[in-house]
């Protein structure tokens, strides 16, 4: 993952997420492939115990699901709660 330059920092399952989208041949392709994200965030989002990393690659994951045009707002507790993280970039994610 050395050639994603800025972006390195998330996971490769971050990554395959945007390729599979990108590389999706219809609009109901697409759809499916996000609508699946949202059911994995949904569970995943309010577990407890996350550490504040892992939080904050879902909530990266959620922001772009978001910007497709899909329900995000199961998570905005979340992003609430790490907006109080002393991590700056914790903090900017929230």
């Amino acid at each position: 993952m050395s050639g994603l330059g800025s972006g390195s920092h998330l996971s490769r399952d971050f990554f395959e997420l945007v390729k599979a989208i990108g590389e999706s041949k219809s609009k109901q392709e697409e759809d499916r492939i996000v609508s699946d994200e949202v059911v994995r965030l949904k569970k995943k989002i309010p577990e407890a115990g996350l550490s504040k990393k892992t939080l904050k690659e879902l909530l990266v994951r959620l922001v772009y699901v978001e910007m497709l045009g899909h329900d995000g707002s199961f998570g905005y507790i979340k992003a609430v709660e790490l907006c109080a993280s002393t991590n700056l970039i914790q903090k900017r994610v929230g």
